[in-house]
């Protein structure tokens, strides 16, 4: 038999399967900048905004916590801040696309590192699936063409589970410990749900005899978290402490309450077939945990468990949370896949050739899903910043409900220097209500009250140009909206300050 080209053994080498297919998720993702809007074009979510101000007001010495409230860690401000600085010299716009292409490429990366991972664990095959899995993940595909929280913790979970899975010399296994616990406290300062990873590599190793290998993990992960958390806590500590841990714990229940549709938003959202492969790996999983080497079956199934039951008990739930679900799914679905592939292989070729077949057919079903929604277009964000720029002069403070309608005209919040460093109005008003004794129904029910008014109003006053549309108008109460319709007079989808 004549031995195959040098080049022909490269093209064939399990990297350059899984490699294609982070390419094909990297396509998919840049897919929905490409038409007349750019990524402008493209929906942007006001979580977007929010991380995006974060990150570049780091470099005009503006600081979460001390000079305006945030409701999550450090970890999504600082990794995106050298990209999002470039708003000090370019216009806000233009950084804030230059971002949403960079985001893409985290979501390459991700698929990538699911199908080493279940390659390594059970097969190429197992990979393959699990790199196709991740890479068309509807929820996955649409938070990584922007600055979510949810693209930089998949990509630092799935490193971190890469590390600590590969096999080495005790001396080796020091640094893969290192650099793991240093991964895990990163995913941490990006988001607290990342805790649920924590304990389930702390599980993971246990049971496989290797406790003290945990015990490093989380000690560095702790000092790192230091690392991460003391010098912010230490400029605002009664501030952070707000942020980070009374607001996620008294805050009222917003997005989708009831928990039975949560489940089926998880379960469901056009990936029916990769749930059910990805249920198929969890039993398998399952079944294996008292194996000393199953550690990434128990790493994955004890992570995704843990994840779903906090999206299913969180005060605020929302779709795009499921984005982070993509690795342990993602991953699981390659080891149920493994286990009927290899059935598959005792079988006649024509059966095995069928099962291969359906299987990857699942692993791709949620692909028309990925592309609609890759497909979305709004023109919103590109008319406002067009009328703002030239309706708001430069030195104007210029306050929105939504930091992304001011980067849309190349504006952050709080920038001149004395405008109001308005990052998350939402966060911020519904903080203000806390301070009520009883509780609320709902966010909304929340902004009615008139104590998560008493921050904002002060802060109005010193705008000069102010934008509501839909979200300031839920926001405000109807004695705030009769105090701007005093004090600004409205032009258009804008208000400007009355002159006196």
């Amino acid at each position: 038999m004549r031995s195959a080209t040098p080049s022909t053994s490269r093209l064939h080498h399990p990297w350059w399967s899984l490699v294609l297919v982070a390419a094909g998720a990297w396509v998919l993702r840049i897919a929905g900048f490409f038409h007349r809007g750019g990524a402008l074009g493209h929906p942007v979510d006001y979580d977007e905004g929010v991380y995006f101000s974060a990150a570049a007001l780091l470099s005009h010495g503006l600081l979460p916590y001390r000079d305006y409230f945030f409701v999550h860690p450090p970890g999504i401000a600082v990794l995106l801040a050298p990209v999002a600085a470039l708003a000090r010299g370019f216009d806000a716009a233009l950084t804030f696309t230059v971002v949403r292409w960079l985001v893409p490429g985290f979501g390459a990366l991700s698929a990538l590192l699911s199908g080493r991972i279940a390659q390594e664990q059970w097969g190429v095959r197992a990979g393959v699936v699990a790199a196709l899995a991740y890479a068309v993940f509807p929820e996955a595909a649409a938070t990584e063409r922007g600055p979510f929280l949810e693209a930089l913790l998949n990509l630092t979970c799935l490193a971190m589970a890469w590390v600590s899975l590969r096999p080495g010399s005790d001396v080796s296994s020091w640094r893969r410990d290192l650099l793991a616990g240093a991964l895990l406290a990163t995913a941490c300062a990006i988001k607290l749900t990342a805790g649920a990873w924590v304990i389930a590599m702390v599980w993971a190793l246990s049971l496989a005899g290797q406790g003290r290998r945990a015990l490093r993990v989380v000690l560095v992960a702790a000092v790192v978290g230091l690392l991460w958390l003391g010098p912010f806590f230490a400029l605002a500590p009664a501030a952070m402490f707000d942020g980070l841990l009374r607001f996620q714990l008294l805050r009222p229940p917003d997005g989708e309450p009831d928990v039975w549709q949560r489940l089926l938003m998880i379960l469901g959202e056009g990936r029916t077939g990769l749930s059910a492969l990805c249920l198929w790996g969890l039993v398998v999983a399952l079944a294996r945990t008292c194996r000393r080497e199953a550690v990434a079956e128990r790493l994955f199934s004890a992570a995704w468990l843990l994840t779903v039951a906090t999206f299913l008990s969180s005060k605020s739930y929302w779709t795009q949370y499921n984005a982070h679900l993509a690795p342990t799914m993602a991953v699981l679905a390659g080891l149920g896949a493994s286990v009927l592939l290899r059935w598959a292989d005792t079988r006649s070729r024509k059966q095995a050739a069928l099962v291969t077949a359906t299987v990857m057919l699942i692993a791709l079903s949620p692909l028309p899903a990925a592309i609609r929604s890759a497909n979305q277009r709004d023109r919103f964000l590109l008319t406002l910043g067009h009328t703002l720029r030239v309706a708001v002069p430069g030195d104007s403070a210029l306050c929105t409900f939504e930091p992304a309608w001011a980067i849309a005209a190349g504006r952050l919040p709080g920038i001149p220097r004395g405008a109001p460093v308005l990052v998350d109005p939402y966060g911020l008003m519904l903080n203000d209500a806390l301070g009520t004794p009883g509780r609320f129904a709902n966010a909304g029910a929340a902004f009615e009250d008139e104590r998560s008014q008493r921050t904002m109003l002060p802060l109005l006053s010193r705008c000069d140009y102010l934008v509501l549309e839909g979200r300031g108008e839920w926001q405000l109460s109807s004695a705030s909206e009769r105090w701007v319709q005093e004090h600004f007079v409205r032009e258009g989808t804008f208000w400007r300050r009355a002159t006196k």
